[in-house]
């Protein structure tokens, strides 16, 4: 009687344990619970929280998962076993990778504010931070921002691990706020670690600037139509010089052959400066650029920042007004543009040999003007890293370093502008404006790519739609000219140099000739407009390249068609992959691009993305290319 008694006892005791853990467990859930509600309020709404309350939130949730890990302890490696369960099989199966994710995060989360609350809250009561102030915080800081950011590698590795198809709905809604945060927070990171050796903490840094007029296409986002030369030191610029790109030419120096296309179209002899960014691969271009710029005294380059107008227009939006030397209004984002095309052109309207030495002077004062508002410390810093992330992403601003830690961080990000290599199919469709003019202004394009996985060789076809909106019926004659209104020079007719990147081992089957006269050349010698299949320079591609010219107010539609290697489809005994790389030219902006697939003979489509519609055979995606993407199918 007394064991069976004793039995009862043990029992109550394990289920007032059971109950009491349940407790516990279910008060440190709803804590946790609360804690992400309110960080996700934030970054749903695009709120900037008050640093202290922020940090406050992040402290507590870390404290909340260190409390739950310690009370589920090793049952977390059960919920696997469990993943039958309705409903929340998938949060339990995925339990011990939410869980590292959740860690990491909190984790980074926690030394970041440990490094910089006080800071953080002391810049919101002045308004701003110094550049030079935060460039030796972060210096001082980075052994713990590299352990944050490990911190987040591992949270990232164990979020690839789960399945956000198979989680609850309340979680599932927060798979696409990690989708956004991860990476945004690695790059924060990568940026805050290597931000003190960017901007001369250690030794001073000198970086050569390239400013690109995508109205002057050339591979790498637009015609290098001005230089700057910048010297950080300690996070403070101490020497500043902007220069039209004409004048670093020294001539007493030997230079190489131009790219052939340069010479035949344009009758450019030498390669010089303003024409090195002939490779649409950027880090390449880059090296070329800092081996041709000679700008009369020695100097070590290390690193180029390449940007365009477009990038300059959206930086400028986000510092807000400048006030910039020579000209009568401040500069806005609105406003830059125009203000820059005013400044370009002659008062009088006579071009002289004068207003051709002075015609971008204003480049100098403008990059001083945001500079020097850098530095104050007066700036909206998350819109302008909004700004600047985004114009990474488009490839309207370019970054490269020869330090090979720098190289693989830019590279990582995707901020390099590097050409990708991929085991899956690939396409890049680069456009050189070979004209001496702006015309790309006045053209439009959209593309139609179409893979046929059915054909006995998978076989592409590639359609290029141009139409010339300009009005002025103007001769397509070869002339180096300069109009005395700006917008006179983007009606002109439009020499292009095209080349399509394709996976190497391609075969180009047919492809439309539209010839160009000899009239239209500079050499004299008709051009019958054939597309010329040949190896990349760059790397793993086929490049298929043609000349041909477009006149104002006309449209041409060509296409290309050719044979991929059997290798795009990638095949695991029944099962069938399908991938495709699009990488978008640096300096374009936002061009419509339709994807047409047609699966193998008697293959089911299991899985697609991104978005996409089924037309009869063909799985199509409808895309504007606005940054590189990916596509990709599984079929069984």
């Amino acid at each position: 009687m007394r064991l069976k008694n004793l039995g009862w006892l043990f029992l109550l005791l394990g289920v007032a344990l059971l109950l009491g853990w349940s407790v516990s467990l279910l008060q440190t859930f709803l804590a946790l619970r609360q804690d992400l509600a309110r960080a996700s309020s934030w970054v749903d709404a695009r709120q900037v929280p008050d640093p202290a309350v922020a940090c406050d939130v992040v402290q507590d949730t870390y404290a909340d998962l260190l409390r739950l890990r310690r009370e589920v302890g090793v049952l977390a490696h059960l919920g696997p076993a469990l993943g039958w369960l309705p409903v929340y099989g998938g949060d339990l199966a995925a339990a011990p990778h939410l869980l590292v994710v959740a860690d990491g995060l909190a984790e980074a989360g926690a030394i970041g504010c440990d490094a910089f609350e006080p800071l953080l809250a002391e810049a919101q009561a002045q308004g701003g931070i110094e550049l030079a102030q935060a460039a030796t915080l972060l210096a001082e800081r980075r052994a713990g921002l590299e352990q944050a950011r490990a911190a987040v590698t591992r949270a990232c590795s164990a979020w690839v691990q789960v399945d956000a198809e198979l989680l609850s709905p309340w979680l599932a809604g927060k798979a696409a706020l990690l989708d956004r945060a991860l990476p945004l927070l690695q790059s924060a990171l990568d940026v805050a670690v290597a931000a003190p050796d960017l901007l001369g903490v250690d030794a001073p840094r000198t970086y050569l600037i390239l400013a690109l007029n995508e109205n002057e296409r050339r591979p790498i986002g637009g015609y290098i139509t001005g230089v700057g030369e910048v010297r950080v030191e300690g996070g403070l610029v101490t020497a500043l010089t902007f220069r039209d790109s004409y004048s670093v030419d020294d001539f007493s120096m030997p230079y190489p052959d131009a790219p052939e296309p340069l010479r035949r179209v344009m009758g450019i002899d030498l390669w010089v400066l303003r024409d090195s960014n002939w490779s649409p691969d950027f880090p390449t271009a880059a090296r070329q650029a800092m081996a041709l710029y000679r700008p009369g005294y020695p100097v070590t380059v290390d690193g180029v920042i390449a940007l365009d107008q477009h990038a300059v227009q959206e930086l400028v939006t986000a510092l807000g007004p400048l006030t910039v030397e020579g000209f009568d209004e401040p500069v806005t984002g609105p406003t830059v543009i125009a203000a820059m095309r005013s400044a370009w052109a002659p008062e009088d309207g006579n071009l002289t040999g004068e207003w051709w030495l002075q015609r971008k002077d204003f480049m100098g004062p403008l990059a001083e003007a945001v500079w020097q508002r850098l530095e104050s410390g007066q700036v909206p810093w998350l819109e302008l890293g909004r700004t600047l992330l985004r114009l990474l992403e488009e490839k309207h601003l370019l970054l490269y370093s020869p330090q090979p830690d720098l190289a693989a961080m830019l590279a990582r990000q995707g901020w390099d502008g590097a050409m990708q290599p991929t085991s899956g199919d690939y396409l890049m469709v680069v456009d050189a404006n070979l004209g001496y003019n702006k015309a790309n202004l006045r053209v439009q394009e959209a593309l139609l790519y179409q893979v046929d996985l059915a054909a006995p060789s998978p076989q592409a076809t590639l359609t290029l739609a141009y139409t010339h909106t300009g009005t002025v019926d103007y001769p397509c004659t070869p002339e180096v000219r300069y109009d005395p209104v700006y917008e006179q020079m983007m009606d002109r007719c439009y020499w292009d140099y095209l080349r399509v990147y394709v996976p190497a081992g391609s075969v180009l089957q047919q492809a439309t000739a539209i010839p160009i006269p000899a009239e239209a050349l500079w050499g004299g010698v008709a051009d019958a407009g054939q597309v010329v299949a040949a190896p990349a320079d760059e790397g793993p591609w086929t490049v298929l390249a043609t000349l041909w010219l477009l006149p104002p107010g006309t449209a041409q539609t060509r296409s290309m068609t050719w044979t991929l290697s059997p290798a795009v489809v990638q095949w695991v005994e029944a099962e069938g992959k399908y991938t495709l790389r699009l990488q978008k030219q640096a300096g374009t902006i936002a061009l419509p691009l339709t994807v047409r697939v047609r699966l193998p003979h008697g293959r089911t489509l299991r899985a697609a993305s991104p978005e996409y519609v089924v037309d009869g055979e063909w799985v199509v995606f409808e895309l504007v290319l606005d940054r590189d993407q990916e596509i990709e199918l599984c079929f069984e």
